[in-house]
Order: structure tokens, then sequence, then C-alpha cells
């Protein structure tokens, strides 16, 4: 299969368990609801059974998708050659949020740089549901630098409708608070869906005074 017709696939049902690895890994990029559902990337096990030749056909077809999925940025992870490497960092400034955050996790985790403090502040405003923002706050919970934790308490605050809430919960259990423990703070919590900023203020103020910040420190 030539990179020509890569995309003829779609047209069929593949079965990603047969054929040579370069088939087996073209079928696993055939995204259907399913995989979309439950988070399924391609097949990495038969990436790394490709040849020296088949692996610079896939590294170009997966360079020119890096903005397009989080898998595509998974595999070049996977692939971790000088060109995939750079394609990665390049999704740091990537327009598709996931991408840059998926981009930004490998990187540390590889040893390659370490750009998730600057990638969350940068990215948590922007995101919300089905566009990142699970991702994001993941990423605030594994590395909860100071600057982090201000970011995810300016967006309880200022975020959109759909983060602010998210990070009003991230907030208490990056202060020392339990899971166990924040549940009992679930109303403040839910106060934070208010859209009014100046009741959200009230609630701001008192979320600070729980987690022990001064809120003048945050904003």
């Amino acid at each position: 299969m030539t990179e020509d017709n890569i995309f003829q696939r779609f047209s069929g049902k593949p079965d990603p368990h047969s054929g040579t690895p370069l088939e087996r890994f073209y079928a696993s990029m055939n995204i259907g609801f399913h995989e979309w559902h439950e988070g399924i990337g391609y097949n990495l096990d038969a990436l790394k059974e490709l040849s020296s030749d088949e692996i610079k056909i896939v590294e170009k077809l997966l360079i020119s998708r890096k903005d397009k999925d989080w898998r595509d940025v998974e595999a070049l992870a996977a692939l971790r050659t000088e060109a995939a490497i750079q394609a990665l960092k390049n999704c740091l400034e990537s327009p598709n949020l996931e991408c840059r955050l998926f981009a930004v996790r490998y990187l540390k985790e590889m040893g390659f740089e370490d750009h998730v403090e600057d990638v969350v502040v940068r990215t948590l405003p922007e995101t919300g549901i089905g566009e990142g923002m699970t991702y994001a706050l993941n990423l605030a919970r594994d590395y909860p630098t100071d600057r982090v934790r201000k970011a995810v308490l300016c967006c309880a605050l200022y975020g959109n409708d759909s983060l602010r809430v998210h990070c009003a919960a991230l907030a208490l259990l990056l202060h020392g608070l339990a899971r166990t423990e924040a549940k009992s703070y679930q109303k403040i919590v839910y106060e934070f869906n208010n859209k009014d900023l100046n009741a959200r203020m009230n609630s701001f103020k008192r979320l600070c005074q729980i987690i022990g910040v001064a809120p003048e420190d945050v904003l």
C-alpha cells in the first residue's frame, strides 16, 4: 500500500489484526465512533514492526497530520525519530489544543523539553468540553507548579461556562484537600456555574479562604 492510496481504507472496514504491519497501522487510523468514544489510539505495536522505508512513509504522513488528532501526536512520539520529535516541538503552537497538550506531555515525559507549565497556563483558559479541557486539567493535576495552581484558580473565576466548575474542584485538590475532603465543598464548587461575575467573585474569595490563598495574590 502506497501513501497515495492510504485513505482508500475508509471505503471498507479493514481488519486491524490482519495484513502487514503497515496495513495494520493504516487500518487502525480508521477512527469510527467506538474508537473516538473510547479514546483508542492507532496501532502502535504495528508501528514498531515497520521497516526503515515504511517508517519514512508513515513519518511523512503523521507529520502532515500533526495538527489534526492527538492520535497522530501519540504516534509521532512512538516513532521517536528526529523529524518526529521536531514535529512534536512544532505542535506546541498547534491550533488544535489537544494536539498541543499531548505534544507537551510527550516531550516532557521523553526527556526532550519541558514546557508543560507554559503550555498549561496558556492553553487551559482556551479549553472546553471536547476541546482539550480534560487533557489540560490532567496536566495541571500532574504538574501543579505555583503558576499552574494560580492559572487553575483564575480559570475558576474567569473561565468559560464549561471550565469554571472543573477548575474550582481541581483547585481544592491542588491545595492539599484530598478527593474525599473536596466532596464536602461541592456546594461552593457548583457556585462557579453562576454566570454573574460579582456572584462568582464572592465564591472565589470563599474558595481562597478554604485553601489558604490570598485572593489578591491570584488576581
